[in-house]
């Protein structure tokens, strides 16, 4: 494995990383943009891997992958709690919407 090998997965390491600090700061926008390039290099990266990788390359990739693990599963949850509030929300309005049409049905059929 040469040193462009390594310095993809330096570069997925370092999308990761970007990945994981918007989701922090909840930049959700950024975050979709900048996931849909996440998922297409690091898709490329893996289908090149070459088949003799040394050692110690071995290691080294080891752990960028497991950083990159444990920072998608970081990422994972914070995406599910960020759904969790959604559906709240989803629940909020459709109950708010529910209770608005039943005070307009009452009024409007006072009138009728």
């Amino acid at each position: 494995m040469g040193k462009t090998v390594y310095g993809d997965y330096e570069g997925i390491y370092q999308l990761n990383l970007d990945l994981l600090e918007m989701v922090k700061q909840e930049k959700w926008e950024e975050f979709i943009q900048m996931a849909e390039v996440y998922i297409t290099q690091l898709h490329e990266v893996l289908a090149n891997q070459p088949d003799d990788i040394l050692p110690e390359e071995k290691s080294s990739l080891a752990m960028i992958l497991g950083n990159l693990l444990e920072n998608e599963d970081e990422i994972e949850k914070t995406l599910r709690n960020r759904l969790d509030v959604l559906k709240k929300e989803m629940s909020s309005l459709h109950r708010g919407k529910k209770g608005s049409e039943a005070y307009s049905t009452q009024f409007t059929s006072a009138f009728h």
